[in-house]
């Protein structure tokens, strides 16, 4: 009788040990696969929500100075901007469009455009730059028909000073009465505008001058008339402006 007991209780305390095993099994079964739902959850959730952030311009290139002749690169950096189309444009009284995305549009050799994923960085490069190149360039991402985000760089290109046919070449004057005389140049930076006579003689006393205008009282006119004749009225082709 006491080896059949001892049997019995034997099996049963091995009965209840599988069955603690096979629950413990199962507890840990459940709780991987609850922590494997909630990773797949947040990562749906992290997912969602960089798709749903907006498209921005982290950074973009500022204005530029450039000679004629000379090269120049804008940077334009994006963000969360892997399902949109980015645009490079110059946005001038008739705007052109030079690029989307990573493909250049413009059939002009001097552009060329380049696309680096790892900054989401478009650089657009302009060589043997021209005078008619000078303008406003616009970096644009295109969120839907009408929400765009842009950003804008300036090109300036330097032109050497030119003095205008429109100024004045010479003055017929009479005796005691008043001149003007009108210097226009233009040019980038704008030039300034200084006044001299011919071998760089002082000008008369009283002359003034503004911006672009030369102004020659009558008594400086009294005394600009030749000692050497009676002529009443004299012509001044000696003076002359020139720019800086």
């Amino acid at each position: 009788m006491w080896c059949i007991l001892s049997q019995k209780r034997s099996k049963a305390n091995h009965f209840v040990a599988n069955t603690m095993s096979s629950s413990l099994s199962s507890s840990s079964s459940a709780t991987s696969i609850a922590a494997a739902m909630i990773v797949g959850l947040l990562a749906l959730l992290a997912g969602s929500a960089q798709a749903q952030r907006t498209p921005t311009i982290s950074y973009i290139t500022q204005e530029q100075i450039k000679d004629i002749g000379g090269t120049v690169e804008f940077d334009c950096s994006v963000q969360y901007a892997s399902d949109y189309q980015v645009l490079w444009s110059k946005t001038d009284v008739d705007p052109v469009f030079l690029s989307t995305g990573s493909t250049l549009v413009i059939k002009d050799s001097r552009f060329s455009l380049r696309h680096d994923p790892n900054s989401s960085t478009y650089k657009l490069q302009i060589k043997d730059i021209q005078e008619t190149d000078a303008g406003t360039y616009t970096c644009q991402v295109v969120i839907s028909v009408v929400h765009k985000v842009s950003a804008n760089v300036k090109l300036s290109v330097r032109r050497p000073p030119v003095i205008s046919d429109n100024s004045t070449q010479s003055v017929v004057a009479s005796e005691g009465s008043e001149v003007q005389m009108e210097c226009y140049a233009s040019g980038y930076p704008t030039p300034s505008i200084t006044w001299r006579r011919e071998n760089n003689a002082i000008l008369p006393t009283g002359s003034h001058t503004s911006d672009y205008t030369l102004s020659l009282p009558k008594q400086a006119m009294n005394l600009l008339l030749s000692k050497h004749t009676n002529a009443v009225s004299i012509q001044l082709p000696t003076d002359d402006c020139s720019q800086l």
